[in-house]
């Protein structure tokens, strides 16, 4: 039901008009204070506004203060902030355009379009938990259900939807317009019931200092007062409600008064002239749809008065206004072909982002795979390189090992040379000189040169006995650096691969036990306690490491242990843990030797047993 229909049909059903004007007024009631002069200085600061999204706010505010003025404007308006806002992805300015564009759509007649974007934005002040604006909207769906499909019903449950939201204001002075609008556009409720939503309107409106609405609820009261027959005390708060809101400057308000009377009145000359103050202040709001409203009902009356200059007048009038209106919805048509290309462009925009975003996915996933395969392929080649200079470095400390070995074998089977040429050669002929010399001290019966005979005895027994002492030292000294030497290999190999931070070490060796042994077998017992040690540094897990070596019944015992996990899975399924098992056992048996392992969850024990062959030393 478009709104001349409407309102001409209430015009001849004069009884039961009064409520559903005021439903119409309510719905479209916005406080009107001052608020040519917000449009004209919103418009002012509108040119020097550089920020945005301020840009955006201040369209919006302009669309919201024209909603009850000129529908045009506020669609004009409402559509230039959704532009914007979606130019720079700013979503409250989007959502507060939508309802600026959703009310012009309303007032325009396009119910369904109107009823579609509250919806939605409704939905998205539900998420923001934005109650006042969920107020608003359910009170524009209210509007545009009454005028447009008056589902009775549905109108009611949004007016108690909007009542349970009100619950959550803080500043809750549009409950005033909510209460009302629920007396308004619910005609089952008892007239006691109307009463108390007027009171809660009332109370809320003096709170806030509402004149508009306070002037509203004095319509009401008249309503009232008709309704239960008390007519003649009903038209002064008629006449006084006018006045006020001349006072006030309210065009809706004092439209909606000259309504009042106008079905108050029953003299059709009394009623026209009610009818052209209704024209006046519906061209004052700039809304050609009550300009119309009012010239029809003029019209009718002008017929029942049979004035024929009134009715040309009026049919000229009416042709003016028409003809207005029609230049209006034409241009309206082009800004409405305007805004669903914007609509259409945000669409298409949306899912040109969307597919962007999804090749944008993909080629940073493919990329991230890219670089994720060449770090693990330089992880890989690095571990590789890393177990080659590993490898090459053990190698060479081996090789050091073994040159160190081979320089100390040198060095004590040179000093054992020379203790042995010492001790044979020149102790031999200090003995031999000190022999003659006692001889001839016997042979001789000169006092004086048994006297330096004497002397020369007791220097050649010294120079004997240094030659003698020096000879077993360096002989013995060889030895005996040849341990203190191997002992600290074993140390120096355990301290580089076991640092001390994590591992805990016990290790002994016996002084003795290394006397018989040569430099082979010594570096390869350091190639077994190395194998040894590889072995629980990659498989074991073990925190403690010890290692023994000593003499027992003619053998060279090495015991190395350690509190790791045993080498039950390495057995079944580590080869590498094998292969250092089986060079452990080869190198055993090169020394003639045995190997004996036991191993379980706390620990492995790998014992080498080598024997040891006698040696005589001079």
């Amino acid at each position: 039901m478009n709104l001349l229909r409407h309102l001409s049909i209430m015009r001849r059903r004069k009884p039961t008009t009064y409520p559903l004007l005021l439903f119409l007024f309510c719905l479209y009631h916005a406080p009107a204070r001052c608020q040519i002069q917000q449009i004209n200085q919103e418009l002012h600061q509108l040119p020097s506004i550089k920020d945005s999204v301020s840009l955006v706010n201040s369209l919006n505010q302009l669309g919201a203060l024209y909603r009850t003025r000129n529908a045009d404007s506020c669609f004009y308006y409402g559509m230039e902030a959704k532009r914007l806002a979606t130019n720079i992805k700013y979503r409250q300015g989007q959502t507060d355009a939508d309802h600026v564009i959703a009310f012009a759509l309303f007032k325009k007649g396009l119910y369904a379009e109107s009823l579609e974007l509250l919806g939605d934005l409704l939905a998205q002040y539900q998420q923001l938990d934005d109650a006042e604006k969920m107020i608003q909207a359910y009170l524009d769906m209210a509007a545009v259900e009454n005028k447009g499909i008056s589902d009775r019903p549905k109108i009611i449950s949004l007016f108690q939807k909007a009542i349970q939201a009100g619950k959550k204001l803080e500043k809750d002075s549009i409950m005033s317009q909510v209460y009302i609008n629920y007396c308004s556009g619910n005609p089952d409720l008892t007239e006691d019931s109307v009463r108390y939503y007027l009171h809660k309107s009332r109370e809320i409106a003096s709170r806030y200092k509402d004149e508009s609405m306070l002037i509203f609820n004095q319509l009401w009261q008249a309503r009232l007062m008709i309704s239960n027959g008390q007519k003649e005390e009903a038209l002064p708060l008629i006449k006084q409600s006018l006045h006020d809101a001349q006072r006030i400057g309210n065009a809706k308000l004092e439209f909606n008064a000259l309504v009042a009377l106008v079905n108050y009145e029953n003299n059709p000359q009394k009623e026209l002239e009610y009818l052209y103050q209704e024209y006046e202040v519906a061209q004052k709001s700039g809304d050609k749809y009550l300009e119309i409203y009012v010239l029809n009902i003029a019209l009718e009356v002008a017929k029942q008065l049979d004035d024929k200059d009134e009715i040309i007048n009026i049919y000229i009038e009416l042709e003016k206004a028409l003809t207005a209106d029609w230049e209006k919805s034409r241009k309206f048509i082009g800004d409405y072909v305007r805004y669903n290309a914007i609509e259409n462009d945000n669409r298409l925009l949306s899912a040109e982002n969307a597919q962007r975003t999804l090749w944008l996915a993909i080629i940073s996933a493919a990329a991230l795979i890219v670089v994720l395969a060449i770090y693990l392929i330089m992880l890989r080649r690095s571990r590789k390189a890393k177990q080659q200079i590993e490898a090459l470095n053990n190698m060479a400390n081996m090789q050091i090992i073994a040159i160190e070995e081979a320089k100390h074998q040198a060095v004590k089977e040179e000093q054992q040379r020379l203790g042995q040429d010492l001790h044979d050669g020149l102790s031999s002929s200090m003995a031999g000189i000190k022999h003659q010399v006692e001889i001839l001290s016997m042979d001789t019966d000169d006092t004086h040169l048994k006297a330096k005979l004497a002397i020369l005895q007791a220097e050649v027994t010294k120079a004997y006995t240094v030659a003698r002492a020096k000879s077993h030292e360096w002989f013995n000294a060889a030895e005996g650096q040849q341990e203190q030497s191997f002992e600290q290999r074993i140390i120096l190999l355990a301290d580089s691969a076991l640092p001390d931070s994590r591992y805990d070490k016990d290790i002994h060796i016996d002084d003795s036990s290394l006397l018989r042994v040569n430099a082979d077998t010594r570096i390869a017992l350091l190639r077994i306690i190395q194998e040894a040690i590889t072995n629980i540094i990659k498989h074991a897990k073990a925190k403690s490491v010890g290692i023994l070596l000593y003499e027992e019944m003619d053998k060279l015992i090495l015991a190395i242990h350690d509190d790791g996990k045993g080498l039950g899975e390495q057995k079944s399924g580590n080869e590498k843990s094998a292969m250092g098992l089986q060079s452990i056992l080869r190198r055993t048996q090169y020394l003639n030797g045995e190997l004996k392992i036991q191993s379980d969850t706390n620990g492995t024990e790998i014992m080498v047993s080598i024997p040891l062959k006698s040696v005589v030393y001079d």
